[in-house]
């Protein structure tokens, strides 16, 4: 994935951070729920 653009607030920031961090984090979830369900 590639943001492309300009950042113009602390604000701004700190929401695609979030954004970037959730993504890993749901990644992170469905291949942990793949190895789960592969195991069954």
């Amino acid at each position: 994935m590639m943001i492309v653009g300009q950042i113009s607030s602390p604000e701004e920031a700190k929401e695609m951070e979030f954004i970037a961090k959730m993504l890993v984090v749901g990644n992170r979830a469905r291949i942990l729920a793949e190895k789960i369900k592969k195991e069954m």
